[in-house]
Formats: structure tokens, sequence, C-alpha cells
């Protein structure tokens, strides 16, 4: 039986449609598939299992209101605007994790720095919310990346592995392929899916290989956060491509081969002016090779 190319996609992507939001993945896929020499991938071999929807809502009931939680542009200058709030009407251990977040992205960007010591921040001590937003403010700067958009990443991050985690896998579970092989391809928030998928012998023992874009796994408070917890390679049997640029702000904590171990590939690409679109990444070969080879084998 032939494999399927199952794509997890990322956050904020309620009211899309599924089908344009595959297509427009297949697109790019079949872009970098022809730049690596490979065969164009038909639609038919393509499924997308959405989610975008259940973690709207599983934020919205959170926050206590049917909310508009993209009300701003993604692409405006907010970070000199207002400072990040780290939504304060969520729950508690959400915020809670959004600052551990936030710490370990820092930590990440200086990693030769005492940044932890420095930030009063340690596994059992939580950043107080004021040097968070400082931080938060900081990363921004750094990575020359909008500080909105940060929150809104940090802010799904967390409500998906505090409360959402259940619904989401069971959108995402009923609309897997019912048999065959599979090949996982995920981005951002979707590579946590992905591996939370994969924690299951039912999807671990089809997949063929596991390919993730813009992952913020390399993130201590996301690893504590797994099931189970901790930098956790899925098995040997299933070989592992992590995709990053390094102005991505969703994928610091890269390279994650000495975290995880083998069997794992890192792929440093260049996106331009877009470091975390999905379609960037897809559309280079050294990020579609591996897909087409797998499914060739698949």
């Amino acid at each position: 039986m032939t494999a399927t190319a199952v794509f997890v996609h990322g956050r904020r992507q309620e009211a899309r449609d599924p089908e344009i939001l595959a297509r427009g993945w297949l697109a790019a896929l079949n872009t970098g598939l022809g730049r690596a020499g490979l065969p164009a991938l038909a639609p038919e071999r393509v499924s997308l299992p959405y989610y975008g929807t259940a973690l709207h809502d599983a934020t919205a009931e959170l926050a206590g209101a049917r909310l508009r939680l993209e009300d701003l542009p993604a692409d405006g200058p907010h970070a000199g605007a207002a400072p990040g709030t780290l939504d304060p009407d969520l729950p508690a251990d959400v915020g809670e994790l959004e600052r551990r977040l936030v710490a370990d992205m820092a930590a990440a960007l200086s990693p030769d720095a005492p940044r932890r010591e420095a930030l009063e921040w340690s596994p059992d001590r939580l950043l107080s919310w004021d040097a968070a937003r400082r931080l938060l403010s900081e990363i921004a700067l750094r990575t020359r990346t909008d500080q909105w958009i940060i929150t809104v990443h940090l802010r799904d991050v967390a409500v998906y592995l505090t409360h959402a985690r259940d619904e989401v896998l069971a959108a995402v579970r009923r609309a897997l392929p019912a048999a065959g092989p599979v090949v996982l391809v995920s981005h951002s928030l979707g590579t946590v899916v992905a591996r939370d998928l994969l924690a299951g012998a039912d999807v671990r023992d089809r997949t063929v290989a596991w390919i993730t874009a813009g992952s913020p796994l390399g993130l201590e408070a996301v690893q504590r956060n797994m099931r189970p917890p901790g930098a956790r390679h899925p098995g040997p049997a299933v070989p592992w491509f992590s995709a990053y640029d390094v102005r991505d702000v969703v994928a610091l904590g890269h390279p994650l081969r000495p975290a995880y171990g083998e069997p794992l590939t890192d792929i440093r690409v260049e996106n331009g002016d877009a470091p975390h679109l999905i379609e960037r990444y897809l559309a280079h070969a050294d990020v579609a090779r591996p897909i087409g080879e797998a499914l060739a084998r698949g």
C-alpha cells in the first residue's frame, strides 16, 4: 500500500478551509520536490487533519467568552505600541507555562550567558509577569519579530499543552487515513501535536518518516510537558528530519539532534523575509527530498 503524506498544520488556522490549506502545502511541497529532482505528489496522496477550530474554541472557552482571538493583523508593528500582556484572562497554569516558555526562548538566544540566574528563573521558580514582559520585548527586538506574533504563539502552545491537547488530538485522529503507511509532515505547533500522535503505537508503527519545520520542540518547557515528558525521540523506526531557519523565533532551541538523538537529521534553511512560513520550508529541496524519498519507499 502506498504511503500518504499527512500534513499537521500549526496555529492560527481557525476558519480556514482545510482543502485550500492542503492545496497550499502541496503546491509548495511539489515545488521543493521539483527542485530535488523528484516527481510531484498527486493530491490523492495527501491528507490534512484539521484542528484549527478545536484549538480556537478551547482557548475561547478558557477565557470565558467567544472571543475574536486574532483581532490584530499579523504584520502590524505592535511590538513598540504595547507591552505583551501574555493573556491575563486565561487560567493560571496557562500563564505559568507562557512564562516558562519565555524564559526558555531567552536562554536559547543566549546559550552561553548565565541567563536563568540573571533573570531570576529556574524550573522551580517562575519569572514574574514584569520580568516575562521585559523578556518578551527583548526577544522581539533581538529576533526582529513582532511582539504580538510571539505572544499569540506562546498562548496557543501553552493552551494546547495544558488544556486543549485531548480535543485537538481527537480531531486529528478522526481525520487520519484509516490504513496504510504515513509520512508525517508537521509545522510549528503541529510538530508538538505530531509528537503526541507518535507516542501511540497505532500511529508510530505506520510512520515511515517524520518531518518537522519551525518546531518549538527544542524548548525545555515544551519537553517537560510532553507525554511522556522529556526530549524523547519517537523511536529508532521513525527517521526524523527537522528543518529550521535560524531567524525563525518559533524554532529557537535548534538544532534538535543533540537533545533528541538518533535517527534525527537537522536541516538548516533560509526562508528569506518569512522565516516561519511553511510554504517557504516545503519549497526547499533539502526539506522536500526526505518527504519524497519516504513516500517512494512507503
